[in-house]
């Protein structure tokens, strides 16, 4: 169903670029296409959505301790298992990821010349920077599921988790750039705010290690912290395998 769901959002993000240039509204250029996969509006991540169901469903089929007996029985070690297992994951959402800026990119083209005269407004360096950070975090994303259904251990529960996963984080993403907007006005303009330089550290700090606050920034073409989003990322990948390999290592199969 994954492979359907990404297909439709990629046709709504086309009608909605074709009825931009049917209507004759304010001209926008093809990187916003691209990074809308990562987040529609700038605060709703579709793909997670998508994603999260279905690398849950497949993790707990994975997992289940007869398919993990049978990998284990034919020489398989707990650690190629699941790293295995995380090297799908990630597969699997960056396919989807690229499935889409391809179809929304080449379908988009006519469009955005028409109504622009230029496909970009940005270099093409910076469009490879956000779309390379955003699909490093999309893959610490899925090491944090990976994690997740390790602990849970129950595809229903992992399904549910999961879920509840990416719609927590995004409604905090979403308070996160509230915060941070009405911050830097404030800032900006002089009125005394109570640690007001920590609290937007703090905030900025918040959207820059979430995987999902990460792309949701390059949905909305905001990244002034862009060089350490694939720290963050590295970061979140390397701890969220080692202490799922430390849970699995240490589960007893009856």
């Amino acid at each position: 169903m994954a492979v359907p769901a990404t297909l439709a959002f990629t046709l709504l993000a086309v009608l909605t670029c074709w009825d931009h240039y049917a209507a004759g509204t304010v001209p926008y250029t093809l990187e916003f296409v691209l990074v809308s996969g990562f987040g529609l509006t700038g605060y709703l991540p579709v793909s997670s959505l998508i994603l999260a169901p279905l690398l849950s469903v497949y993790l707990g089929t994975e997992c289940s301790e007869n398919t993990m007996r049978n990998k284990l029985i034919a020489g398989h070690t707990r650690t190629g298992i699941y790293l295995s297992e995380l090297l799908a994951c990630m597969a699997t959402a960056l396919a989807l990821d690229v499935l889409y800026m391809l179809l929304a990119g080449a379908l988009c083209i006519p469009p955005v010349l028409k109504m622009s005269g230029t496909l970009l407004r940005v270099p093409f360096w910076q469009l490879l920077a956000w779309t390379g950070a955003a699909l490093l975090a999309r893959a610490a994303y899925a090491s944090v599921l990976k994690l997740l259904v390790t602990v849970l251990h129950h595809r229903t529960a992992a399904s549910a988790g999961a879920l509840l996963l990416v719609i927590g984080t995004m409604f905090l993403c979403r308070t996160a750039f509230g915060q941070i907007q009405f911050l830097e006005y404030s800032l900006a303009a002089g009125v005394p705010v109570q640690n007001g330089p920590a609290r937007l550290a703090f905030w900025r700090l918040l959207v820059d290690v979430l995987p999902t606050g990460q792309y949701l920034q390059v949905s909305r073409l905001d990244t002034p912290n862009l060089w350490r989003l694939p720290l963050f990322s590295l970061a979140v990948i390397v701890c969220t395998s080692g202490a799922g390999l430390l849970v699995f290592q240490r589960r007893n199969l009856k």
